[in-house]
C-alpha cells in the first residue's frame, strides 16, 4: 500500500536524503501541522501534573513512611512517556503529510507546550543524518526501507553505512524471529506480521500501591 497525499502529487525520489530534504522544506512552510490535537495536550498535562504530585509527596513523606518511595524511584529515570509521546507525534504528523512515520522520526522535532499561545511542535534545521563516527542514524535506514516499500524511493541502493550496534540489534531480532517462525511453521514475514497485530492487545495499567 502506497502512502498518498495531494501535497506530493505522486512524486517519487531517487534517494531518501532527497525526499527528507523536500519534506523538511514543506514542513517549514506549512504551519497547520504544528498545533497539538487536544488529546496530546491532555496526555502531556496529565503526565506532568501526575509527575509533580508524586515527586512532591515522595519528597515530603519519605522521611515518615515509604508509601510513595518505590513509585517515585521507578519514574525518576523512566522516559517511557517521552517515547510514547513521540511515536504518537510521528504517527500524527506522518498522516498529515502522507509519508511513512520513519520519515518524520528522521527529522528533529521539539515539543513546545504553552498554555498561552497553544501547544505546538517545532522543527529544527535539517539534520546531517550521519554521526561523528561516520555511520548513518538508523532513522535514515528505516526511512529508506519504508520509502522503497511504499514506492516513494525509486533507487533501492542505500549509500550509507549503518552503526554496527544497530546492525547487531537487527540481526539478533531477525535470528529470534526466524527461530519462532520456524517453530510455528511460518515464514518470517508472516510471523512478523502476526506479532505486529495489536488487535489482541489487552494490556491494562497496573496499580502503584501495596497491591
Amino acid at each position: 500500500m502506497k502512502h498518498t497525499n495531494p501535497q506530493w502529487d505522486g512524486k517519487q525520489f531517487n534517494t531518501i536524503t532527497e525526499a527528507l530534504t523536500e519534506l523538511h522544506a514543506m514542513m517549514t512552510v506549512k504551519k497547520a501541522w504544528r498545533t497539538w490535537p487536544d488529546e496530546f495536550s491532555t496526555a502531556y498535562r496529565f503526565h506532568a501534573t501526575s509527575d509533580k504530585l508524586l515527586r512532591t509527596k515522595a519528597n515530603a513523606d519519605t522521611a515518615k513512611h515509604a508509601l510513595w518511595h518505590d513509585a517515585y524511584m521507578s519514574t525518576v529515570m523512566n522516559t517511557s512517556f517521552d517515547a510514547l509521546f513521540w511515536i504518537r507525534s510521528f504517527q500524527y504528523i506522518a498522516d498529515a503529510f502522507g509519508v511513512p512515520m520513519t520519515w518524520i522520526a528522521a527529522l528533529r522535532l521539539t515539543a513546545q507546550p504553552n498554555l498561552v499561545v497553544g501547544d505546538k511542535w517545532g522543527l529544527k534545521p535539517l539534520p546531517a543524518f550521519i554521526n561523528s563516527e561516520g555511520y548513518c542514524y538508523d532513522s535514515l535506514w528505516a526511512s529508506h526501507l519504508d520509502g522503497v516499500k511504499h514506492g516513494l524511493i525509486t533507487n533501492d541502493e542505500f549509500p550509507f553505512q549503518r552503526d554496527p550496534e544497530s546492525v547487531a540489534i537487527s540481526e539478533a531480532a531477525l535470528a529470534l524471529a526466524t527461530t519462532h517462525a520456524s517453530n510455528m511453521d511460518m515464514s518470517v514475514d508472516d510471523f512478523l506480521a502476526q506479532v505486529s497485530d495489536d488487535s489482541l492487545d489487552m494490556t491494562l495499567p497496573t496499580r502503584g500501591d501495596d497491591e
